[in-house]
């Protein structure tokens, strides 16, 4: 019963720490502003690296050339000649805003996203003062560049960031798997200011400073690193709840196992906060297992006790990650959608459904986690990337072979 008792403050004790993160995420929701009004608005560029056609991105290229903001171009890197997302451009080839390169001669030693990134600024002109990126499966809004760039009126911040929200739809179990994964994830990149790539905007000027350019060259992503980097510089990172962006594709479980670890092998490469968010991660998906050790051996020992406490803590354990999720919903949805996009937000078949999945993700963690503990090798969009420390070494670049996944993530 004494093993039981612990197991069961052990519980109390995580979902008062799992209560205190989302109730930092629905505080930072509620702070953001319904309109950008800044007059700050400096020449800037968008830079969109795209490998195959994600399922939106049609939708992605005319909300970035749609945006509310007086002067910018919208910078388009596409992996190949070949590559499959050349026919999508050619529907927007007539705006002059666009301009659109192939990828030359990249690097072995870094991913080709941080290959474009670098290609793509190299080629800007020297009157750009900020930077944005955005990633093929986000569809941002109207105000998105507005409400990356009004923060760096402050000289002191260097980098702004969102975040993504999942709301596919086609809700299959993988999809549902994803969006429950994603939510304790973004709040932990807010509260250990991790980037986020997808929706982000940096200085010109800090990334010659910062030295940048050379960092991605040997880099496996763009932005893990950012905050640690700009704090050595002596500039912030702020996270703008505008941005935060939904991504309605869905996935396999063939999708996520791959998809999962690579997330958080980001963390583990370039983030000072790894252990704190993989320790965090750990202790939340062991409660099941816990939770059948304790009852087993009460069992076995006859201490039905044991046995009771250990399911009523697990019960318990699990309707609190329900309702934390349904908190962080509810506060996602009234606070960090643009005033122009449309989301019904969960079904109540699908709130009822979130018990299950919660336990399923629970359940599968520790193969993510291994995954990204002892895996040398990282497949991304049908490249293979060998990692070594924190050497990168890819493989051969060749065209994205697109199947044909009309809206499932690439």
């Amino acid at each position: 019963m004494t093993i039981a008792i612990a197991f069961s403050w052990a519980v109390v004790l995580i979902v008062a720490i799992q209560t205190v993160f989302s109730l930092f995420f629905v505080w930072m929701m509620s702070r953001r502003s319904r309109r950008t009004n800044s007059s700050f608005t400096p020449h800037a560029a968008i830079i969109l690296c795209l490998r195959g056609v994600d399922p939106f991105l049609g939708q992605t290229v005319r909300c970035l050339l749609d945006q509310d903001y007086p002067d910018y171009q919208l910078q388009v890197v596409v992996d190949h000649a070949e590559d499959p997302s050349a026919a999508v451009l050619r529907d927007f080839e007539s705006d002059d805003r666009m301009r659109v390169s192939v990828l030359k001669d990249p690097p072995d030693t870094c991913s080709l996203k941080c290959s474009a990134i670098v290609q793509a600024i190299g080629d800007l002109d020297s009157s750009i003062e900020i930077i944005a990126l955005c990633d093929a499966d986000s569809v941002p809004a109207p105000t998105w560049l507005a409400d990356l760039a009004a923060p760096l009126q402050n000289p002191d911040v260097a980098v702004t960031t969102g975040n993504r929200w999942y709301h596919p739809q086609d809700p299959t179990a993988a999809s549902l798997v994803r969006y429950l994964w994603n939510i304790p994830a973004a709040i932990n990149m807010i509260v250990f200011r991790i980037a986020w790539g997808g929706s982000l905007a940096i200085r010109r000027c800090v990334i010659d400073e910062a030295g940048l350019l050379d960092k991605w060259s040997h880099a496996f992503c763009e932005d893990t690193m950012l905050d640690r980097v700009v704090r050595r510089h002596g500039y912030r990172q702020v996270f703008v709840p505008n941005v935060m962006v939904v991504n309605r594709e869905t996935c396999t479980f063939g999708d996520l196992m791959n998809w999962v670890p690579r997330q958080l092998l980001t963390a583990k490469l370039y983030h000072p906060s790894w252990p704190a968010t993989v320790g965090y991660g750990i202790l939340s998906s062991a409660i099941p297992f816990v939770a059948a050790v304790v009852a087993v051996v009460g069992w076995f020992r006859s201490d039905f006790d044991s046995v009771a406490a250990a399911g009523i803590a697990l019960v318990a354990f699990e309707i609190a990650n329900t309702v934390l999720v349904l908190m962080c919903e509810r506060s996602f949805q009234r606070n960090a959608l643009n005033d122009d996009c449309e989301s019904d937000g969960l079904s109540l078949g699908t709130c009822v459904k979130l018990p299950i999945w919660i336990v399923v993700s629970q359940i599968i963690s520790p193969i993510w986690f291994c995954k990204c503990f002892f895996t040398t090798k990282v497949k991304w969009r049908g490249i293979a990337y060998q990692i070594r420390g924190g050497k990168i070494q890819r493989g051969p670049h060749a065209p994205y072979c697109d199947p044909g996944t009309q809206s499932r993530s690439l």
